[in-house]
């Protein structure tokens, strides 16, 4: 990509809705060479909106002469025919902005603030904003949905949750029906017509994953020619994403794949299986199996000769072929790898995914065959059929072919040289209505992990005698074992994580209350506000406890954001315990073996925890790189498109 091509941007145009002949960007493959180039460098010089200050003005100007308009002017002001390219154009898309503006004013009571409006602004630029928690960004979203769709663009707004869209949607649909346009939410769960009739609507919300496994159903019609069957989808206009960051980076470090039930299984199979769990189970650590880089189980070449030795007596065809080895290693993943409320839960006797990202369940997901089977078997539940992958496409791909992307989040920062790299978003920061009060307690070390729950209870029970406590977690087996401590003092405490999912915007409108413990998971309902009782706003506000070693920086900023929201107060503490999984587990290069070993001498524990974070971060980007690349090579060797 050339220094010239930073300062483009994508055009918005009112593309026709249409199921013969669907509007998308042709997606070009990605070089290494040019996403090296895009996410060390030129990501530093991407486009400005230096542009749209005359528009945010122009904006202003119009907004003040709107409450005096009668509605017969008002609804006269929406009908001047206006082009969606000059839609940001300040001499003609002002008055536009102003009469929606004014038109949510009407219906909510509710007036926008100026960095709400900047955010819809840059969203129909194609940027992704970051914008403080608390600040309203579902009504900037909405705001630039209303405005893009006034003017003939079709418009999917992405979600992270089916509650979400609805929730969202509920809010836009007597906006949108005032304005003339049509407004609807896809559901998972939909029949294929009423998904149909909700992609005909000017607006859509829906899921992220519901928009890609609808595309990947209408590709796999087409491509099975079966005429009898109508595509899903009308085309890939305008894409506004919410909580972009869990959509287009934690999302996409895996594919989304198409799968349909195949044949049972085999018995011979299973009597492998068996076996191989078996030998697993057997395996000496560091002397028959140890982790790689990428910290992942490995067979040494003793526990290589072991293999042998036993597949000899196996029978079945794959156990004298080198294909055993893989299948070795598969079932130590499904012994040692996956652990039952961190990896996956039981739910009703079937292994369900947890979602390492988001903490919340994938229950349309399965692993390989062979390694679905044997963690069903390691649980001891029955093992479920085959499955057959009719369809696969990374996120990555499936949203670049959006003729417009645009993304809002709180946590953006961190990702915008892969947010360049991959989707060509560059990445704008929008300032808070009000100054931030959070207040930050610092970093506590505890030698065990019993040391580190019985710290947290206590702290939280003393903070909860005047205000309302969050505690973030990484996944559901630490938040069971926090909630026995809790149980064992006599303290009633609520749980938010995988299995409570469902009660998710229960658990969060009662979390803002005098006295309430919430512990939960970094899902830690995303997209929605704890709302603050008045004493507990008075009190010093929400105080959050992050007690596990996240992920990333990234998401310990999304927990802490829960607290301060929209100029309340708000604090929060770090209390982790040297035994924590994120410390102990997973892949370890030489600079976090380094750091690792200064942390546990107490030396620098911010910075050695930032290193960490950064560590991990950097194996994820590669990891989501390798997926891109991965299927387009695939793409070039199949032919497949």
């Amino acid at each position: 990509m050339t220094l010239a091509a930073i300062g483009q941007r994508p055009i918005l145009k009112a593309f026709a809705r249409s199921r013969r002949r669907p509007v998308r960007r042709e997606v070009p493959p990605l070089s290494r060479i040019r996403l090296f180039a895009d996410e060390w460098a030129l990501w530093r010089v991407a486009r400005g909106s230096d542009r749209l200050v005359a528009l945010r003005g122009a904006i202003a100007t119009e907004q003040a002469r709107m409450p005096g308009m009668s509605e017969a002017d008002l609804t006269a002001a929406l009908r001047v025919p206006l082009r969606a390219e000059h839609l940001l154009d300040a001499t003609q898309g002002a008055a536009r902005f102003a009469a929606v503006l004014e038109v949510i004013r009407r219906e909510t009571g509710l007036s926008l603030r100026g960095n709400q409006i900047e955010c819809a602004v840059l969203l129909l630029n194609g940027d992704c904003v970051e914008l403080r928690t608390g600040e309203g960004k579902t009504l900037a979203a909405a705001l630039a949905a209303l405005v893009a769709a006034s003017v003939g663009v079709s418009v999917h707004v992405v979600t992270v949750n089916d509650y979400l869209a609805e929730r969202d949607h509920d809010l836009i649909a007597p906006l949108a029906a005032r304005l003339g346009l049509s407004s609807a939410v896809v559901l998972q769960t939909d029949s294929d017509d009423d998904k149909r009739r909700a992609y005909d609507h000017d607006i859509l919300y829906g899921t992220n994953k519901t928009f890609v496994f609808d595309h990947l159903r209408d590709k796999r019609e087409a491509r099975s020619r079966q005429d009898a069957a109508r595509p899903r989808q009308t085309g890939q206009a305008l894409a506004i994403v919410d909580e972009v960051d869990s959509v287009l980076i934690d999302d996409a470090t895996v594919p989304m794949i198409l799968s349909e039930p195949a044949d049972r299984l085999p018995a011979v199979d299973l009597v492998l299986f068996r076996n191989l769990i078996a030998f697993a189970r057997a395996m000496v650590p560091e002397d028959d199996r140890v982790r790689d880089r990428q910290g992942n189980w490995r067979l040494t070449p003793n526990g290589t000769e072991r293999l042998e030795a036993a597949a000899a007596t196996w029978r079945h065809p794959l156990a004298g072929t080198s294909d055993i080895v893989d299948l070795a290693e598969m079932g130590m993943t499904a012994v040692y790898g996956f652990i039952e409320g961190v990896a996956y839960i039981v739910v009703e006797g079937e292994v369900v995914m947890v979602d390492q990202a988001t903490g919340r369940l994938m229950p349309d997901r399965k692993w390989d065959y062979g390694l679905q089977q044997m963690v069903e078997m390691v649980v001891g539940v029955d093992p479920t059929a085959e499955t057959r992958t009719v369809g696969q496409i990374t996120q990555q791909t499936y949203f670049r072919q959006y003729r417009v992307l645009s993304g809002l989040t709180g946590t953006a920062h961190e990702c915008r040289s892969e947010f360049w790299a991959i989707y060509q978003l560059g990445v704008k920061r929008v300032a808070p209505h009000a100054p931030s009060r959070m207040v930050s307690y610092g970093l506590r070390l505890f030698r065990t992990a019993d040391d580190r729950w019985r710290a947290v209870a206590a702290r939280a029970i003393d903070v909860a005698q005047t205000r309302a406590v969050l505690i973030g977690l990484n996944d559901v087996a630490e938040s069971m074992a926090l909630k026995a401590v809790f149980v064992e003092l006599g303290r009633d405490v609520a749980v938010l994580d995988a299995l409570t999912e469902a009660q998710e915007a229960d658990l969060v409108a009662e979390a803002g209350r005098r006295g309430r413990i919430t512990i939960a998971t970094h899902l830690a309902g995303r997209g929605t506000d704890i709302t603050l009782d008045a004493d507990v706003r008075d009190a010093g506000g929400l105080h959050v406890i992050i007690a596990s070693v996240m992920a990333s920086g990234r998401l310990e900023r999304q927990l802490y954001g829960r607290a301060a929201r929209q100029g309340d107060p708000g604090s929060y503490d770090r209390m982790i315990s040297l035994q924590d999984r994120g410390l102990v587990e997973g892949a370890f290069s030489i600079w976090r073996t380094v750091v690792t070993w200064i942390l546990r001498r107490r030396l620098s524990p911010t910075f050695c925890l930032a290193q960490i974070h950064a560590d991990r971060d950097c194996r994820a980007r590669t990891l989501r790189r390798k997926t891109l690349l991965r299927e387009q090579d695939m793409s070039k060797r199949l032919g497949y498109r």
